[in-house]
């Protein structure tokens, strides 16, 4: 029987508003809980707690504007505290980051310009939930989201003991259910007769699910995954980090990111988990402007990083037929993500964006690609070398023991 002392669970949180023209979020959570909101955050720290096993769990607060930092640390400790006897229990937040980054950049090999970790996209949060568990020893690291629930008393044994026993896995992702127990985005099936790609992405990607459920044998190589149930080796963190670039998807774009290292990710359809984000119309939290905007700026960043990819790293090349149906519907030239880009916020919100907002924002997107994927580049090579360095650190070290609530 496995007793887990290696296995780290994290959960981030996001806390706060979308903000004003005179004060936007610093970071566009799709449903940040309001500080004085109802808050879910306790429904998933019950469930995890359930689970059998001696893991530790750690727990990355992540705020929209600055001024909430202090009331929501406040109100997380205190939705905190009744599990800390339970299991081991870690709370990083800004202050915690901002000491890691001191010690990382007074090191004697640091050359950085910018702080290693970050909690300014969804990228560096992940980022920072390899960071932690990764420098204090873990041999697994377990991603669940605060909106999420685990009512499988399996779950662990699924995901980590397969890991264990399938060498050749660099990680495994499951499945997320609805509050009806349905895998599926519901309505998504009626957007097949589109031809624009982002109006039609929910039907991509159930498609994508529905073969990878029926698939034989279950368990078997995928590029699918889902942020809050992916399941990361020590090895596979040690090779790949977040693109801190990618504005959402950063799921499946850390499947990419390992890919290009030669690392495969597994799906595991048994190994579910419940997804319950507040406006939920289905599997997934619903459509709105902003998330179409981010998905403009996603998938063409996406294609430009693999062009950039294929011509740089050539020694790296995986086959993009790796990535249909989904994401791989949207490996197409940039041009062509480009004008459908454009399309597809005329056509969704014609009164909300006019014809020159629509313009300027997808073309600057494209301008802003390519640069953005170069320091990806960049980073990852720096996490590749540095990461090791920091795990022995004793100054690290020590300031991660010191966010262990007492």
């Amino acid at each position: 029987m496995m007793k887990y002392e290696k296995v780290w669970i994290t959960i981030p949180t996001y806390w706060g508003d979308c903000g004003t023209p005179e004060n936007p979020p610093c970071i566009d959570f799709d449903h940040p809980t309001a500080p004085d909101g109802n808050e879910t955050l306790s429904r998933t720290m019950e469930s995890i707690c359930g689970l059998p096993g001696d893991f530790s769990i750690l727990v990355i607060l992540a705020v929209t504007h600055k001024e909430y930092l202090e009331t929501v640390r406040k109100r997380v400790r205190s939705i905190l505290a009744p599990y800390q006897r339970r299991k081991r229990l870690y709370l990083a937040a800004q202050e915690e980051v901002d000491q890691i980054n001191i010690i990382v950049n007074q090191s004697r090999y640091s050359t950085l310009k910018q702080p290693f970790l970050k909690l300014d996209s969804y990228g560096n949060i992940r980022n920072v939930q390899l960071f932690v568990p990764y420098c204090l020893g873990a041999d697994y690291l377990v991603g669940i989201d605060d909106d999420e629930i685990i009512e499988d008393a399996d779950y662990l044994r699924k995901t980590v003991a397969f890991l264990t026993a399938e060498g050749g896995a660099g990680g495994l992702a499951g499945p997320y259910h609805d509050r009806e127990g349905d895998y599926r985005i519901k309505g998504a099936e009626a957007l097949e007769p589109l031809g624009n790609l982002f109006l039609k992405k929910n039907y991509f990607m159930n498609e994508a699910m529905k073969k990878s459920m029926r698939r034989s044998p279950a368990v078997h190589p995928n590029v699918i995954a889902f942020g809050g149930n992916m399941v990361f080796t020590r090895k596979t963190v040690s090779l790949v980090c977040h693109d801190p670039y990618i504005p959402r998807g950063e799921d499946y774009d850390y499947v990419i990111n390992a890919l290009m290292k030669g690392i495969r990710f597994y799906f595991h359809p048994e190994a579910g988990i419940v997804h319950l984000p507040p406006d939920s119309t289905g599997s997934q939290a619903g459509d709105n402007i902003r998330k179409l905007m981010a998905d403009v700026r996603r998938f063409i960043y996406m294609s430009v990083k693999l062009e950039m990819h294929r011509h740089y790293f050539p020694n790296e090349y995986f086959d993009s037929s790796l990535l249909k149906p989904y994401p791989g519907a949207f490996a197409v030239e940039s041009d062509e993500l480009i004008k459908q880009g454009k399309i597809a916020l005329r056509t969704r919100y014609p009164d909300a964006m006019d014809e020159r907002v629509v313009e300027d924002f997808v073309d600057q997107a494209a301008a802003e690609a390519p640069g953005r994927v170069k320091e990806f580049f960049e980073y990852r090579e720096l996490w590749k070398k540095r990461l090791p360095l920091h795990a022995d650190n004793r100054r690290v070290k020590e300031k991660l023991e010191s966010m262990e609530l007492q």
